[in-house]
Formats: C-alpha cells, sequence, structure tokens
C-alpha cells in the first residue's frame, strides 16, 4: 500500500510490512503491507487511510434505533500525475456511529486538516427514483492534524472506539 505523503502534515513511520499470503490463481504477485491480518482465508481487505482538508464540517443525525451517525466531508488532493482537468482533488464522505469520534470530530471547521482511517461501505435505500447507493469511508478511527488557519500541527491524540 502506497504511503500518504502531504506537504502540510508530518511524515508518519511507517510500520515493518509483510507480503500477502498466497491465496492461489495464476499470481505470484506479492505486495507490501503494515500490521494488517487477514479476516478470512482468502485474504480480502478493506483498509482506507485518508488525509485531507474538511468541506464539510461534520453533522449528527439521530437514527430511529436511537443511534447517533455523525458525518463529514473531506478533499483530499491527488498527486500531481493523476490530477485530471478541472478535478484535483477527491471529496470523500465520511461516517461513523462511534461516540467518541463524534466527539473528537466535534470541532471541526472546514479547512481542517483530518487524518481518517476506516473501511470502505457502500449504503442502499429506496428513493422515490428507485434504489440508490452511495460509497462511504466508515470511520474507526479520525484526528484534526492541522487546525484551519493555523501555521502550526496541532496533532490531537487517535479517537478509537473503546
Amino acid at each position: 500500500m502506497p504511503k500518504l505523503s502531504s506537504t502540510s502534515a508530518p511524515a508518519t513511520p511507517v510500520p515493518a510490512q509483510e507480503p500477502l499470503p498466497d491465496v492461489g490463481g495464476d499470481s505470484q504477485r506479492s505486495e507490501p503491507r503494515s500490521g494488517w491480518r487477514p479476516h478470512d482465508d482468502a485474504g480480502h481487505r478493506n483498509e482506507v487511510v485518508l488525509a485531507g482538508r474538511v468541506t464539510a464540517e461534520p453533522a449528527v443525525r439521530e437514527l430511529p434505533s436511537g443511534t447517533h451517525l455523525v458525518t463529514w466531508r473531506i478533499s483530499v488532493i491527488r498527486p500531481a500525475a493523476d490530477q485530471r482537468p478541472n478535478q484535483p482533488a477527491d471529496p470523500i464522505t465520511c461516517v461513523s456511529f462511534h461516540p467518541s469520534i463524534e466527539d473528537a470530530t466535534r470541532g471541526w471547521r472546514i479547512g481542517d486538516l483530518v487524518q481518517v482511517s476506516g473501511a470502505l461501505r457502500r449504503r442502499f435505500w429506496r428513493s422515490p427514483n428507485g434504489s440508490s447507493s452511495v460509497i462511504e469511508v466508515e470511520a474507526r478511527n479520525a484526528q484534526r492534524v492541522t487546525a484551519a488557519g493555523s501555521g502550526h500541527t496541532a496533532r490531537e491524540p487517535d479517537h478509537q472506539p473503546k
């Protein structure tokens, strides 16, 4: 997995990496990965790490079950080689059901540099036009790295569900 880099965020050490397990087939591909353990014998993996600027402040919604859902959006700049005309960055919606992340994101403002890790999730619902879906990052960890407008790194502790 390639290491994320940002000119405004401090470098993060990369843990020791190990090759993917051989899961059969003709592929002799071996990719490095860090600290990951397979969820099943097939070696499936759903892991996302993002660093970007907040473009939609966190909003909390109470679901009919009583659970709180916090939703926010970040913009992640693409490397120069991957940028398309009129799309230098990718807007990514993040969600979480964890109260600790709801608390951690409460003070986030547009322009804050944040780091989020979690998994991609596809959510489905029925609309007047038929079935709809969206792919979001379901956050397990979230932290503000730098507050908007401040020139210094204000790294807060990781907020992980207990």
